[in-house]
């Protein structure tokens, strides 16, 4: 009877493995018409070696852009069953575009190209719900949860993004610049002290003190002066929640390892910080609207009128606003100091451009 049933267990799993097998060979020929580095092997794909370039020393992205210049404006990957498409043409985000335009390297990559123009701009082309729910939670932590960057129902987004609107507008914009003009000069206050004593400083780490004052002050009216603070919870809290975001993503059982568990904690604990954070600062506005206080239109205004229009009162929606207050904490502060040191960097290997 045993050995009966033990029989029919292997039968049944060689049946899941064919079948998954045969799915896996189903989607390779839908798929394989668009160009592509060789597969490593059948099940695995591509990820043996995306692998070995992340736990080296080298940046993936520069694989990622070796493939491109050999196979094109868009190319494919495999892993398991799924499919991802490499797309580096920026005139496939527009939403007109020729097939000169987006590529020179023939005709063939222009028309892969072409068919995937407006990638940016259409609904169309849904977020991928499978990369985007490992930034909703990160190690049983919320993180970005169903926040604006993370919503992957487009009316969801969309309606958000409309609530939005009124604190990206030029001339509310305009009125911030006395805060941008601010926090550089409190950069090139530090700068001066740091030059006279002779003493190397790290840019990429003041410039997102600079840009964590910005975002803090404009979008939730909070002035940190993180310039002042040696070591201060904020920055190391984004930090290890960046690091978190790429290490979840890219390795989904680095929790299963001992030797990651120290830093797991770290992060659940500084995703915990800017949630509560969010909590109160998201409280303190609440009162002071209440109390007929005059409040900016910034971006705390703006997650309190969509969760007014939403008509939020539940815990999901209570959520729901810590969701965007985090994904502005980290998204509205990381790119731009990103973009600025890449400046800054270039400036300082282009001296005649850093002359004019």
């Amino acid at each position: 009877m045993i050995s009966a049933l033990l029989l029919y267990l292997l039968a049944a799993g060689f049946i899941a493995v064919l079948a998954y097998c045969l799915y896996v060979l189903h989607v390779h020929q839908k798929y394989d018409h668009i160009p592509g580095p060789p597969r490593d092997n059948f099940l695995l794909g591509h990820l043996p070696t995306l692998m070995r370039e992340t736990q080296s020393e080298k940046l993936v992205h520069e694989l990622l852009l070796q493939w491109g210049g050999t196979y094109g404006p868009v190319f494919r990957l495999n892993f398991f069953h799924y499919v991802k498409l490499m797309i580096h043409c920026p005139e496939a985000t527009k939403v007109k575009v020729s097939s000169e335009q987006c590529s020179p390297s023939g005709a063939a990559a222009s028309d892969e190209c072409l068919k995937f123009q407006k990638i940016l701009m259409s609904p169309k082309y849904l977020k991928d719900p499978f990369l985007y729910k490992r930034i909703f939670s990160m190690f049983g932590k919320r993180f970005l949860g169903n926040g604006l960057l993370t919503a992957t129902d487009h009316d969801v987004w969309y309606r958000q993004r409309r609530i939005m609107d009124p604190a990206f507008s030029s001339s509310y914009l305009r009125g911030l610049m006395s805060t941008f003009n601010e926090a550089s000069e409190r950069l090139m206050d530090h700068l001066d002290e740091t030059a006279a004593l002779n003493t190397p400083v790290v840019m990429h780490d003041l410039v997102n003190r600079v840009t964590l004052d910005i975002i803090c002050k404009v979008a939730f009216g909070v002035d940190l002066n993180l310039m002042k603070q040696i070591h201060n919870p904020f920055q190391r809290a984004v930090e290890l929640c960046l690091q978190g975001a790429v290490l979840d993503v890219r390795d989904p059982f680095c929790r299963l390892f001992p030797k990651n568990w120290k830093i797991i904690e770290e992060i659940k604990e500084a995703t915990e910080l800017l949630r509560r954070t969010g909590e109160e600062w998201i409280e303190n506005r609440k009162r002071a609207a209440e109390n007929g206080e005059d409040v900016p239109q910034d971006i705390l205004t703006q997650i309190l009128k969509s969760a007014e229009e939403e008509k939020a009162n539940g815990t999901d929606d209570h959520e729901l606003m810590l969701d965007n207050f985090v994904t502005f904490f980290i998204a509205g502060q990381e790119t731009t100091a990103n973009q600025l040191s890449f400046a800054i960097m270039e400036l300082g290997r282009n001296p005649e451009i850093y002359k004019r």
